[in-house]
């Protein structure tokens, strides 16, 4: 199986996206599909991308509430639920821990731990879609002078907990940190609003691709 993972649109809409059918058999979008509900049309052109591949969104923190009620119009919407494909179960956690911007969809980290842990704690081969990143990684950094990391602490506690099942972290939120990262055997990664990631499942392998003009 072959899965690409994009995140932080925020209204944007690079053409390439439209080609990702002709060799992916899953699309994974990790939040901020919108800038506060602008450019909503997005998830209409997203939604035609399913009739050719299984397509999996999740809200971001910069996502409102008319944002994910038109996911779930589409049926796209996988926060705070588990689609299987093939042998992986897709487990999707929307919205963010707290910023310091008071952005629609926020959640404390504890609420964050409990319905992540509720998703996962049955679950073998687990790809996560989160739009927060794990805490203290390569996909949270704000300052890498200063060694600063806003990521969230509880998913980071959940891919400890469970490292053995979760064999992915597919990320966003923080723009900076484009990376590949691991944690344990969990393969995290944040591809930016710059990039894609493109994860064969046979091979284990992950590559990051840049969109053009971006």
């Amino acid at each position: 199986m072959k899965i690409v993972g994009i995140t932080d649109l925020h209204g944007r809409f690079p053409p390439i996206i439209k080609e990702f059918k002709d060799f992916a058999d899953v699309l994974i979008v990790s939040g901020d599909i919108t800038h506060f509900g602008r450019n909503i049309e997005i998830i209409e052109k997203l939604s035609e991308l399913s009739d050719h591949m299984d397509v999996f969104c999740i809200p971001g923190n910069c996502d409102t509430k008319e944002v994910i009620d038109e996911l779930n119009n589409y049926g796209l919407n996988i926060d705070g639920k588990v689609k299987k494909v093939e042998n992986i179960n897709f487990v999707g956690l929307g919205g963010s821990n707290k910023t310091p911007f008071n952005t629609p969809n926020e959640y404390t980290e504890e609420e964050l731990y409990c319905k992540l842990l509720n998703l996962v704690r049955n679950l073998k081969n687990v790809f996560l879609i989160t739009h927060v990143p794990p805490y203290n990684t390569m996909a949270d950094i704000i300052d890498l002078n200063n060694d600063i990391h806003v990521g969230s602490k509880s998913i980071r506690k959940i891919i400890e907990e469970f490292n053995d099942n979760i064999i992915f972290c597919a990320c966003g939120h923080i723009h900076e940190s484009r990376c590949i990262d691991k944690i344990g055997k969990t393969i995290i990664v944040n591809p930016s609003p710059k990039s894609y990631f493109i994860y064969d499942t046979k091979k284990n392998i992950v590559v990051l691709e840049d969109f053009s003009g971006y």
